[in-house]
C-alpha cells in the first residue's frame, strides 16, 4: 500500500490504461476463440460434394461426401456444367438444383461449386470456398489451373484438411499450411529412403 501511496497519479493512471489494454486484448482473444469454437461446433452446413470445373467444362477435382453412384455422379457433373457455365457473369452466385442449392463462385479459369440443403446458409458456403481458394493460394503461390492439374493430389490434401465429411473442420489458414507443409516433409523423407533402399539394393544385386 505504501507503494501505490508514493506513486503519483499519472503513474496510477497509466498503470490502470495499460492493466485495462491487457484485460482487452484477452477479451477480443477469447471472444475469437469462442467464435471459431462455435464455428467448428456447432455443425454448421453440410457440404454434399464439391466440384472444381474449368471454363471448358473439364473437372479438375470432385470430393463426394454424400452417397452418389458412378452413373449418378457423371449425371450431376454434366448437368451442371451446362448449369454454371452458361450463367452469366452479373447473375448471383446461388443456383437452386434438384431440392438443393449449388454455391459457386469463379476465380480465374475455374469455377468453384458446392451443393448444400436449401435451409443451409449460402454466405458462409461462399466464405467457405474463398477461404479455400486462399489456402490455395498461399500454398502454390497465385495458384492457377495447371497447379491444380499437375498437383491435383495437394489440392485434395488441403481440401480434406479443410473439410470433415461435409463439414468444415479447420478454419485457421495458418494451421492448415502447418499441416501441410508437416505432410510435404514426411514424403519428402519418404521419398529419401526409398532412395537409399533402391541403392542399397541395386549395390547389392551388381
Amino acid at each position: 500500500m505504501e507503494v501505490v501511496k508514493s506513486m503519483s497519479q499519472k503513474t496510477l493512471s497509466a498503470s490502470e490504461s495499460d492493466i485495462g489494454s491487457v484485460v482487452s486484448m484477452v477479451d477480443r482473444m477469447a471472444g475469437m476463440m469462442d467464435c471459431k469454437k462455435a464455428l467448428l461446433e456447432s455443425g454448421g452446413d453440410i457440404i454434399h460434394f464439391v466440384l472444381l470445373i474449368s471454363r471448358q467444362g473439364k473437372v479438375r477435382l470432385t470430393k463426394w461426401y454424400s452417397p452418389y453412384s458412378q452413373k449418378e455422379r457423371t449425371k450431376v457433373i454434366r448437368e451442371l456444367s451446362g448449369v454454371i457455365l452458361t450463367r452469366g457473369p452479373k447473375l448471383c452466385n446461388f443456383v437452386e438444383w434438384r431440392g438443393y442449392k449449388i454455391i459457386y463462385k469463379r476465380y480465374a479459369s475455374l469455377y468453384f461449386c458446392m451443393c448444400i440443403d436449401q435451409d443451409d446458409n449460402e454466405l458462409e458456403v461462399l466464405e467457405m470456398i474463398h477461404h479455400y481458394v486462399e489456402i490455395l493460394d498461399r500454398y502454390f503461390g497465385s495458384v492457377c489451373e495447371l497447379d491444380l492439374i499437375f498437383n491435383f493430389h495437394k489440392a485434395y490434401y488441403i481440401l480434406d484438411e479443410l473439410l470433415l465429411a461435409g463439414e468444415l473442420q479447420e478454419s485457421s489458414k495458418k494451421t492448415v499450411a502447418r499441416l501441410i507443409a508437416a505432410q510435404d516433409s514426411l514424403v519428402e523423407t519418404a521419398k529419401e529412403q526409398a532412395t537409399i533402399i533402391s541403392n542399397m539394393i541395386g549395390q547389392a544385386t551388381k
